[in-house]
């Protein structure tokens, strides 16, 4: 297991909070306020929100016991780069992005648009952040970055 030091373990609780913020404005909001999602609107949304169940748990099934709600390495797990994580470094983040995607396509509320804008704003800093600690804690890890996209393949190293 490994210490962090308390400043980085409030860190990274402050990061998962403003995100649990952004994604209860984006699930609470009142829909239909900005424009009517169209049928095929609300069907790209729901094939987008589909996709993150096979994406989310795959990255979550390839981290096992280094799978960790805080966006620090908990010491569980040897570097990862293996399934989901051959394309790319967040492949979590990434589901949860194209959860917004589709919660914003079907939501039809600026307020939601804005606040999907701001997480994936948040999940940017928060993986720099993160990305930080896991350069410390996995030889290699800078070699991994130059190779694999942040949030899609072969896009933004």
């Amino acid at each position: 297991m490994t210490t962090h030091k308390r400043r980085d373990v409030v860190v990274a609780w402050l990061f998962v909070g403003i995100q649990f913020v952004f994604l209860g404005v984006m699930v609470l909001f009142p829909r239909d306020t900005a424009w009517i999602p169209s049928e095929l609107m609300r069907i790209g949304g729901a094939v987008a929100m589909a996709a993150i169940v096979i994406l989310g748990l795959w990255g979550a099934l390839y981290l096992g016991r280094g799978l960790t709600p805080l966006p620090l390495p908990n010491g569980g797990t040897t570097l990862v780069t293996t399934g989901p994580y051959t394309l790319v470094r967040h492949p979590i983040y990434a589901a949860v992005m194209l959860l917004g995607v589709g919660i914003t396509i079907r939501a039809g509320s600026w307020i939601v648009a804005i606040a999907f804008v701001a997480l994936v704003v948040l999940f940017h800093v928060k993986s720099r952040w993160e990305e930080t600690h896991l350069v410390d804690a996995f030889p290699g890890y800078d070699r991994y970055v130059e190779e694999t996209g942040r949030f899609l393949p072969a896009f933004g190293r």
